[in-house]
């Protein structure tokens, strides 16, 4: 106990200066305009609008401004300059977020303010640092891909070997997080594993000395996780296996608790890693592993092989959905119970298909040896994403809402029981967390029927569209961004609507009809439309009338108004936050107005 209100006292230590020292600095940048010099020191991400630059200042040109600082820049053309190259332009400066959580892993990556390009002034050329060369690996990797397989595989092996989603098709990203295996397109402790087992025992059947075959696999793990970007999951996966690599060495066992607490504490140096997604979900899951798996094979595992490998995929998905629980319920809000079948099927199919594209990546310029590799790779990605995309079609009803507050609180007194246990008899009771959960899921499932039947909800996205729904029905209006197709897709993408009404969409046409076949784009033959029993659409001079239940919601080019409620479309002048608007408007009830991120 002493040990733990140490550390939590060393981590409000930790916050308060990284605040101080780097996070307030940096925001007092809001709203300026520079003359700077920066290096480009990540692969660009082309949108449909321009390009994003993640940069490294080198000199702001601002008095008592920071120095030396990482940013992410937006752009209207790709720059005519190579990664680490000195850039002298002039930029803009602006605040996104205030919150750590709505910054989607840039303040755990230290970014904490973006840029927008002004004007372009000159390029020189700089020494090139390692880091160079493992950009250039993985720009190499993407060529590879990109050539080898058609858009949907490519795409998905490349966020298989790297965990960069950039090319991955976004019904494809859909479709994995519906089905709770998301898992497998973020470079996390299965890939690196799995890739460090094969060069160790590959050096090891070659006979290579034992501290040959440990250096050789932790510089192979150093490069491969430059090469996926650095990512906290990552980064928590290298650090226990330096560790494990390191207790071979001196003929030990590393303990596997004792490496995740140490891989936690080297990444919560940076207190905003809490923050990011793939952190928690990693060092959740490895927890679950360590202490939930075991409590249940001491109670249940059999001794039949066949049995034994069903119950290991079954109560290793059940560990870690439990020991997840909490991260799912505050960011994400929903649950996906088919994942529980669907990792045994699936990460097997995932394994052959990671070592397949990385021996493909090692043998590309030799024919005969890519040969089998790139085809048994070729195979293995489709399976992957048509069994994916048939459970998102068949079972996305498995796919829970979790985000009432009765839920989080049964969690926190679940989380509660399972620390108190562990306190007094150092171990779980495996039974009553059990209950306890399928208490929980219950629940669950009944607040979401409930709410799948009888609510309707009204969405404002941060970028500018605004998505009324219910169970059969969707009107979706202004989505004219990128930005708007992934709330569109983030919002609606687990349901299957009899009818889609789109409004003021054109710039998304294409992509809404991919997603909806049977999108109605504007259908409107006079002033009214009756999209089902429950939603009427109106058109007013430029202004759109939605009827939900009989409570009328007026949107225009400004905002969404409900009675005296303005909920404003450019939630970041008007609000300066980045959370999406809520309204979810149940049937013979109040309507409620919440914030999801």
């Amino acid at each position: 106990m002493p040990v733990t209100f140490g550390s939590i006292l060393f981590a409000c230590l930790i916050f308060i200066v990284m605040m101080q020292g780097s996070v307030l600095p940096q925001k007092s940048l809001d709203s300026k305009t520079a003359d700077s010099v920066f290096k480009i020191v990540d692969i660009e991400q082309e949108t449909n609008d321009g390009y994003i630059y993640t940069i490294k200042t080198s000199k702001i040109n601002l008095p008592d401004s920071p120095q030396n600082i990482k940013i992410k820049m937006k752009t209207q053309a790709k720059l005519p300059a190579d990664y680490y190259d000195d850039i002298y332009a002039k930029i803009s400066f602006y605040s996104y977020t205030d919150n750590a959580f709505d910054s989607y892993g840039d303040y755990a990556d230290g970014i904490y303010i973006r840029a927008k390009l002004v004007s372009l002034d000159d390029i020189t050329e700089d020494t090139k640092p390692p880091s160079y060369y493992i950009l250039m690996l993985r720009t190499k990797i993407k060529e590879i891909l990109t050539d080898d397989f058609d858009k949907e595989n490519a795409g998905l092996a490349f966020s298989l070997l790297t965990g960069d989603k950039s090319i991955l098709d976004d019904s494809i990203r859909n479709d994995f997080r519906v089905c709770g295996i998301s898992h497998m397109i973020a470079v996390s402790g299965l890939h690196i594993t799995l890739i460090c087992l094969l060069i160790y025992y590959l050096l090891k059947f070659m006979n290579a000395p034992p501290l040959l075959s440990t250096s050789v696999t932790f510089m192979v793990m150093i490069v491969y996780i430059g090469v996926s970007g650095y990512s906290k999951s990552a980064l928590r996966a290298g650090i226990m296996i330096a560790v494990m690599l390191t207790a071979k060495l001196v003929n030990s066992k590393a303990d596997t608790l004792n490496s995740l607490g140490f891989a936690v504490l080297i990444m919560c140096l940076n207190p905003f890693a809490v923050t990011d997604a793939g952190a928690l979900l990693t060092v959740t899951s490895v927890l679950g592993l360590c202490v939930i798996k075991p409590a249940y094979d001491e109670v249940l595992r059999p001794n039949n092989k066949l049995l034994c490998y069903l119950y290991d995929g079954v109560f290793t998905a059940i560990s870690v959905l439990l020991s997840t629980l909490p991260v799912c319920w505050l960011l994400f809000k929903r649950l996906s119970l088919v994942s529980l079948f669907l990792n045994i099927i699936c990460i097997p199919i995932m394994q052959i298909a990671l070592v397949s594209v990385l021996l493909l990546g090692i043998f590309y310029a030799v024919p005969y040896l890519a040969f089998l590799p790139k085809h048994i790779a070729d195979f293995t990605l489709g399976l992957l994403i048509n069994v994916s995309d048939f459970c998102d079609d068949k079972f996305s009803v498995l796919y829970l809402d979790i985000s009432d507050e009765i839920i989080g609180v049964a969690i926190a007194g679940l989380l509660l029981f399972t620390g108190i246990s562990l306190l007094v008899s150092n171990k779980v009771n495996i039974k009553i967390i059990s209950a306890f959960t399928v208490i929980i899921f219950s629940v669950a499932a009944v607040f979401s029927a409930y709410n799948y039947k009888n609510n309707a909800y009204v969405c404002v996205s941060s970028s500018g569209a605004a998505i009324v729904y219910d169970k059969d029905s969707a009107v979706i209006l202004g989505a004219d961004s990128k930005g708007d197709n992934y709330f569109i897709d983030d919002t609606l993408s687990v349901r299957n609507f009899d009818n889609v009404l789109v409004l003021d969409s054109d710039f998304c046409r294409e992509d809404i009809m991919e997603a909806f076949p049977n999108a109605d784009f504007d259908a409107f033959t006079d002033s009214e439309y009756m999209l089902c029993d429950h939603i009427t659409v109106k058109y007013n001079t430029d202004v759109i009338f939605v009827s939900v239940y009989d409570k009328v919601f007026k949107i225009d080019d400004d905002c969404v108004t409900i009675g005296e409620y303005n909920a404003y479309r450019n939630i970041y002048e008007k609000f300066n936050e980045s959370s999406d608007l809520v309204f979810i408007v149940a049937e013979n009830a109040n309507m409620q107005v919440k914030k999801e991120r």
